[in-house]
C-alpha cells in the first residue's frame, strides 16, 4: 500500500489511491479536491462493509468474509462526474485519546463523519466512543 503512517502512529494509514503523502503532510491535506467522508465506529460495526456494498456493488453476503481494517484506509470514489468524494476507513481500534493520534491530519478537512453502530450490539459503548470522538 502507498501511504505511509501519521505521525507516530506509524502504519496506521493506509492508502487504496496510492497516494504517496502523508495525511500530516500539509499539502495532503489543504489539496485535496473532494469531500472527504471519514466511517468510524467500533470494532465488526460494519464500516468497511457499507462502503464495499454501496460503492463497489459487492453483495451483502460476500461481506462476512471480509478481513478486520488494521489501519485508515484512504479510497477514492469516482462513480461518475457528479459522485467525486473520499472515503476514509478508519479501524475500529483507532484510539483518539491517543497522544500519537493526530485530530488535524485526519479529522481535519473532513466533511462528514459517519459513526456506525451495530444495532445488535450493546450501542453504550458505541456511543461513548463516538462522545469522545465529538
Amino acid at each position: 500500500q502507498g501511504g505511509d503512517g501519521v505521525d507516530s502512529m506509524s502504519g496506521m494509514l493506509g492508502d487504496n489511491s496510492y497516494d504517496d503523502r502523508s495525511p500530516s503532510d500539509a499539502s495532503f491535506i489543504h489539496t485535496e479536491a473532494k469531500p472527504r467522508i471519514l466511517l468510524m465506529g467500533l470494532r465488526r460495526s460494519g464500516k468497511t462493509s457499507i462502503q464495499k456494498v454501496v460503492f463497489h456493488k459487492l453483495s451483502p453476503h460476500e461481506t462476512l468474509f471480509l478481513e478486520s481494517t488494521t489501519k485508515i484506509y484512504k479510497n477514492d470514489i469516482s462513480n461518475s462526474p457528479f459522485v467525486q468524494l473520499q472515503i476514509w476507513d478508519a479501524p475500529g481500534n483507532l484510539d483518539v485519546s491517543d497522544p500519537a493520534f493526530n485530530a488535524k491530519a485526519i479529522l481535519g478537512g473532513t466533511g462528514a463523519l459517519v459513526f456506525v453502530i451495530d444495532a445488535q450490539d450493546d450501542y453504550a459503548e458505541a456511543l461513548t466512543r463516538l462522545h469522545s470522538i465529538v
